[in-house]
């Protein structure tokens, strides 16, 4: 009968658990508003209802800073709530906001096993659109592109980008720990680093590196001389899989030269990029409510592009300092995380965490589904879970009883042996 109620206990986790990856899976198509992504994504929030679990003082945390955050947006664009598509792009953040939420509450439950699913289920979504973004540039399928840049059937080149940065920080962390068949990961990585490749993100390209070259560093601490070998098999690899690109594809070489720049014309002037950064300084000084959701739009010829000054601009300090503090408290539970377990997952788990944000930082995250996916991972990371998958270091032996040294004869001399 205990078995039976076990078992009654188990189902409705393992149901929730296969929707969540499967709603995974269908990030890859994003095209449509909603898309069946977020259905899944929702029917396993509504299935976490049947499953009975400990909810931590993290999460709390976690789900107050959210909260506010998104009452900011909405208090923020009351005087605007009659315009169109207001409530519409609210109703959008407020979904990704509970997708969040949805992923830290069901990865609260996980261990080890668990999350070395997900990496699994996340690393082959990332191949299924990296195919899809390298088909695309090669045969020229504007479906799949945008401004000559892979996309697959995602909504622009720098999302699909910063969606295949965590996917290259797995396989690492796989191969690695020896997880499954590590040898195809090997061939994963290849693929999903040439899909980065061809979307042309600058930020998606070097959070990436950065990520990655910080998680290798981070594995192999302690030993120099592995790091130089590292990153000379890094710059090797990068190396061949330009040259390649470059003599297989004159576009990429064409685009590539286009892209390989810290600053394009939209990036200068007083409507590029930068620019906006500084006008928005004294609307935030100026503005402690914020501005509302999309009026934006009425001041730049561009939105802002920063998640943290978007906060702040758009809807007001409170978002601002919520948001602020949200990524401060990100960085500081994941190290928590890995001092307490010593588990490599927690580290690997940070970085796909840290790629997106970095991708965030230059571009218009908010609405990035794999973004908040990973915030929640993060802080639904369950350090009590993985504590038993480090081995514990074996007690030192007890110093036996100092035994009395047996009495011995008279020693010899040279004289006696004569």
């Amino acid at each position: 009968m205990h078995a039976a109620a076990d078992r009654a206990g188990l189902y409705p986790t393992q149901v929730r658990n296969f929707v969540f990856f499967l709603a995974v899976i269908a990030m890859n198509y994003t095209l449509s508003r909603p898309s069946p992504v977020d259905f899944l994504f929702m029917s396993s929030l509504v299935l976490s209802v049947f499953v009975l679990q400990k909810v931590r003082l993290t999460f709390f945390i976690f789900f107050t800073l959210l909260v506010l955050w998104t009452v900011s947006f909405w208090v923020a664009s009351i005087p605007f709530i009659g315009e169109p598509e207001v409530a519409q792009e609210g109703f959008k953040k407020t979904f990704v906001v509970v997708l969040a939420v949805t992923a830290g509450y069901v990865s609260m439950d996980w261990g080890p096993r668990q999350l070395h699913t997900f990496m699994r289920v996340y690393v082959l979504s990332c191949v299924i659109a990296a195919c899809l973004g390298i088909v695309g540039f090669a045969l020229g399928i504007e479906a799949l592109l945008w401004d000559g840049r892979a996309k697959a059937f995602i909504d622009d080149p720098n999302m699909y980008a910063s969606f295949l940065s965590p996917g290259v920080i797995m396989c690492l962390y796989m191969m690695n720990q020896r997880i499954g068949r590590t040898v195809l990961f090997g061939p994963a990585l290849v693929i999903i680093a040439l899909g980065i490749l061809v979307s042309f993100s600058r930020a998606a390209t070097v959070a990436t590196f950065i990520c990655a070259s910080g998680y290798i560093v981070f594995l192999n601490r302690g030993q120099l001389m592995r790091v130089v070998a590292w990153g000379f098999a890094i710059a090797l690899f990068a190396g061949v899989l330009m040259s390649a690109a470059f003599v297989s594809s004159p576009e990429f070489a064409k685009k590539f030269e286009q892209r390989a720049t810290v600053a394009e014309s939209y990036d200068e002037g007083r409507e590029g990029r930068y620019g906006r950064y500084a006008r928005s300084i004294p609307m935030i000084l100026h503005n402690p409510i914020g501005i509302g959701i999309l009026q934006q739009d009425k001041i730049f010829t561009e939105p802002i592009h920063n998640i943290f000054l978007s906060s702040f601009m758009n809807y007001g300090w409170v978002a601002g300092f919520s948001f602020l503090t949200l990524f401060i408290l990100s960085l500081l539970l994941g190290i928590a995380n890995y001092r307490t377990t010593r588990h490599p997952a927690a580290i690997a788990v940070l970085m796909c965490y840290l790629g997106p944000q970095m991708c965030a930082s230059l571009h218009e995250g908010e609405h990035w589904r794999h973004f908040w996916l990973m915030l929640g991972i993060l802080w639904g990371f369950n350090a009590a879970n993985y504590r038993s998958a480090v081995p514990a270091p074996e007690p030192e032996p007890e110093p036996e009883a100092r035994k009395p040294r047996p009495a011995v004869g008279p020693r010899l001399t040279l004289a006696d042996l004569r």
